[in-house]
């Protein structure tokens, strides 16, 4: 099937009448209204049709790490750091930051995270993750792992939706009971490629309500 592409309408240059408004006029002013309901008529027409998702413009990005990252203290806060981009359309790092995602437009987006947590030691452990939107915590927003020794390794998710509005940015926290939890990765090894310590997709999925909703 090939990909025809849908062109952006402008409105509709109408010519401007005389004193004297005679048939030229009207058939100048009719060619340019069939134009241009042609191309709103094609440009519906292939938005709604089959597979017509490929032709919307949508924000999306995917970003990871991969270098180990550990916590320096027990119980205590770090943002997850993703140091590569893979895509960034609308959505991108802030800049000396490698944990800031930020976003260009408004909208309820989803975000997509996996990290690798592994255990270093032999002691049970627990690892907590949660979300920050511009520097405050989301409420409720906490999940928790539990290691249970020595080369043990669990794979930590969050996928969930949230409003944001242009230009505030989303981080990834994490913390630990024990310093001998990291966030690890591994380089390629046969038969796979190299593991990330953390990945990040992120994707529009809506406008933002009417009402923005209270965080808990």
């Amino acid at each position: 099937m090939s990909e025809a592409l849908i062109n952006r309408t402008p409105p509709p240059a109408l010519p401007i009448p005389g004193d004297n408004i005679d048939k030229r006029y009207i058939d100048s002013q009719n060619n340019v209204l069939r134009l241009y309901f042609g191309n709103i008529s094609n440009a519906v027409n292939n938005v709604t049709g089959h597979l017509g998702g490929r032709f919307l413009d949508i924000s999306n990005a995917l970003f990871y790490s991969t270098v180990d990252q550990t916590a320096a203290a027990i119980n205590t806060g770090y943002t997850v750091q993703f140091e590569n981009t893979y895509l960034n359309h609308g959505v991108t790092i802030n800049g000396g930051s490698s944990s800031q995602i930020t976003v260009e437009y408004s909208g309820i987006y989803n975000f997509q995270f996996t990290g690798s947590v592994y255990s270093v030691s032999a002691s049970p452990k627990n690892v907590y993750l949660w979300i920050r939107r511009n520097g405050t915590d989301i409420g409720y927003s906490t999940k928790q792992y539990v290691l249970s020794g020595s080369g043990d390794a669990v794979p930590v998710t969050w996928n969930f939706n949230i409003d944001m509005t242009a230009g505030q940015y989303l981080e990834m926290v994490w913390a630990t009971s024990d310093t001998t939890a990291i966030l690890e990765a591994a380089a390629p090894s046969s038969p796979h490629p190299g593991i990330p310590s953390a990945v990040m997709a992120v994707s529009l999925v809506s406008a933002l309500p009417d009402t923005l909703p209270t965080p808990p």
